[in-house]
């Protein structure tokens, strides 16, 4: 679950309970202060009874009090009846007001009322205060403030719904924004800057972060100018190098140069190799600035593999590897020569690498069509070691190798990791897709993907 919406629902569900618990809180005082009130207003029509009942006897007007009682029966439902006796010389004569009500809880008081001048004369009354009436009462009430509260409760809970949601976009916004210009970084793309203008915490730390951006640009941009310098500074002396190396080799003769001749060939190897070096450095150099163009038109691409295949012969049967060219009829496909070639000898490079003696190499290509293009899939077989399913996902980064190149390299060694990484740069260019397929001990197959010429493909359609 992300923040904002964990941030949301907990905001919310405590307002929730908030206003609940405040809800049920209210109810549970208001029905108190109801059985209270009522309470008191049992008291207050006895006293009122009792004061009644003494002036209707002070006055010796007994109809006084009935009518009283009247009265206070049609003002006050709960008084469900009243019972009056009056004593007088050992007399009694009474009247009932009302009934009872076998269905219902009815609490009596009793009182007594003597008249000051002659305490022979007495007056008793019963009233009878139903509980179901006073119950009903207060449900009924109750059911009232209850719609009352759940009226403001879904009114407050929609607003701080609303205010929940703001809140929790004020905090995250910045988070999620954050995190797609990190994305954008680790990519590659340094510089990027976020526009935030709140002095806060997330202010402050959104401005740390576009410090960290500039500050990676300014490195990168220092290396890139740095690799650049030293690469091309590197080109020229290793150029001299080769070309003198070439005219010692040549000038040299007699038995006594033969060590020599091989202590030159060693040399040349080692130049070579740095010379290489060199290359995909000033290659890398021209893909980050952008500078990396392939001019593409129609090459028949068997010439090219029959060419790489030429120049490795020596090379396969120095390691006993057998290379195989099974390149032999194949379309016009748009491409620059020169880069594919680049590709085709990385790639057969890194599988000699991997491939123990008695191992096979193959080149091999596939038609197929997608959508209205039709494409042609080369691809480069070994039998070597393979590699394991994490080390996939990093073969086409910079200066980035699988696990498995710490030990058992074949050949030269075990190089700088920027062969796939400018394989897929060209690939990139022509428009095309590089992917590696591989499992350990089953070897290991990288294909890559070039357009059929146009005309190629009008021809054989």
């Amino acid at each position: 679950m992300k923040i904002r919406t964990r941030l949301i629902v907990s905001i919310t569900a405590l307002l929730i309970v908030s206003m609940l618990s405040l809800g049920y809180g209210i109810l549970f005082v208001q029905r108190a202060r109801e059985r209270d009130d009522m309470e008191r207003s049992a008291k207050i029509i006895e006293n009122s009874v009792r004061r009644v009942a003494l002036d209707a006897m002070l006055q010796k007007d007994d109809l006084q009090l009935v009518s009283y009682v009247n009265f206070l029966k049609a003002q006050y439902p709960a008084l469900s009846y009243a019972r009056i006796t009056w004593l007088s010389g050992g007399r009694s004569r009474g009247v009932s007001l009302g009934e009872s009500s076998p269905a219902g809880a009815v609490s009596e008081r009793s009182l007594e009322v003597a008249d000051p001048s002659d305490p022979a004369r007495r007056v008793g009354i019963r009233l009878g205060i139903s509980d179901t009436v006073i119950e009903r009462s207060i449900r009924e009430n109750q059911r009232r403030l209850k719609r009352i509260i759940i009226q403001i409760w879904l009114g407050t809970s929609i607003l701080w719904f609303l205010v929940a949601y703001y809140l929790a976009w004020s905090i995250t916004a910045p988070i999620e924004s954050l995190g797609r210009v990190a994305a954008d970084i680790g990519a590659g793309r340094l510089g990027r800057r976020l526009e935030w203008r709140s002095q806060d915490e997330i202010g402050h730390l959104v401005g740390v972060f576009n410090h960290m951006s500039e500050r990676l640009a300014e490195l990168d941009e220092a290396k890139r100018n740095f690799i650049s310098s030293v690469t091309h500074e590197f080109r020229s002396p290793l150029g001299a190098i080769e070309s003198f190396i070439g005219l010692i080799q040549a000038q040299a003769g007699g038995p006594q140069c033969r060590e020599h001749r091989e202590y030159l060939c060693r040399v040349e190897a080692n130049v070579q190799r740095l010379s290489r070096f060199v290359n995909d450095l000033l290659d890398v150099a021209q893909i980050e600035k952008g500078r990396m163009e392939c001019v593409l038109q129609p090459v028949r691409l068997r010439e090219t593999a029959a060419d790489v295949c030429k120049f490795f012969e020596a090379k396969s049967r120095a390691q006993g590897l057998a290379l195989s060219n099974r390149i032999t009829d194949t379309p016009l496909v748009l491409a620059d020569a020169g880069r594919v070639r680049q590709v085709l000898v990385n790639l057969i490079a890194n599988a000699f690498k991997f491939t123990p003696r008695g191992g096979t190499v193959e080149l091999a290509c596939e038609q197929y069509r997608e959508a209205a293009q039709r494409w042609l899939e080369v691809s480069v077989s070994d039998s070597g070691r393979g590699m394991e399913p994490r080390d996939l996902s990093r073969l086409f980064q910079a200066f980035s190798q699988g696990r498995n190149v710490a030990e058992g390299v074949h050949g030269a060694g075990k190089g700088t990791g920027l062969g796939l990484y400018i394989c897929k740069s060209i690939m990139d260019q022509h428009g095309g897709r590089i992917r590696v397929q591989s499992e350990p001990g089953r070897g290991t197959r990288v294909s890559f993907t070039l357009k059929v010429a146009e005309r190629e493909a009008g021809s054989t359609a």
